[in-house]
């Protein structure tokens, strides 16, 4: 008797062997794509709640103080607002290292190429339209809306009429869309809602 293996019993061992190195391979490129996904998601899911951290910060301390454009000139409202134009300016407070510099430094809020930014100017009046730092919250946004609540009523404008220049509204709403997703944020700010002279 010869001992081994015939050719028939060889090939269908390789053909066995294939059969599950393929399963296998497909698993593992399955589980791959999945774990890619998810940690995409959760990338995103952070980076979503980091610009939601940094918006209801600066909108909690907000300083309900008339803005001025950067010729010194006062702007007509301590926080103003356009959904047109997907912009919000006002100022807030900000803590700094050193105690020469005002707390007080102009924030603004825009929608650039599908990117939602955070414009911090060094100052809250400041002289130049250059004097500012900004970070990309939000990439791939589309379709963002911003409204501002005030005697229950949302409204695409702040402010909405003279009454209410010196007033920060009672609620702010950004809705937007990334990475397919729809997303709505409602924000109070933390302010007496009407500035005293």
């Amino acid at each position: 008797m010869n001992k081994g293996f015939t050719l028939i019993e060889v090939l269908f061992s390789l053909v066995i062997l294939s059969i599950i190195t393929i399963i296998t391979t497909n698993i593992l490129q399955s589980s791959l794509e999945t774990e890619r996904i998810s940690t995409k998601r959760l990338e995103d899911a952070r980076s979503l709640n980091s610009s939601s951290i940094v918006i209801k910060r600066d909108l909690r301390q907000i300083m309900n103080i008339p803005l001025r454009d950067f010729y010194g000139n006062f702007i007509e409202g301590s926080m103003v607002g356009d959904n047109l134009v997907k912009r919000v300016s006002f100022n807030t407070r900000i803590k700094t290292i050193s105690d020469k510099s005002s707390p007080i430094k102009r924030i603004e809020y825009i929608l650039k190429d599908d990117t939602f930014i955070r414009k911090q100017f060094y100052s809250g009046n400041p002289y130049s339209e250059e004097d500012f730092f900004d970070s990309e919250l939000i990439e791939d946004v589309s379709d963002l809306n911003i409204g501002f609540m005030y005697n229950r009523q949302w409204h695409s404008k702040w402010p909405i009429n003279k009454n209410t220049q010196k007033k920060i509204p009672e609620l702010i709403r950004f809705e937007f869309e990334t990475s397919g997703k729809t997303y709505t944020w409602i924000m109070e700010p933390n302010v007496d809602y009407e500035f005293q002279n």
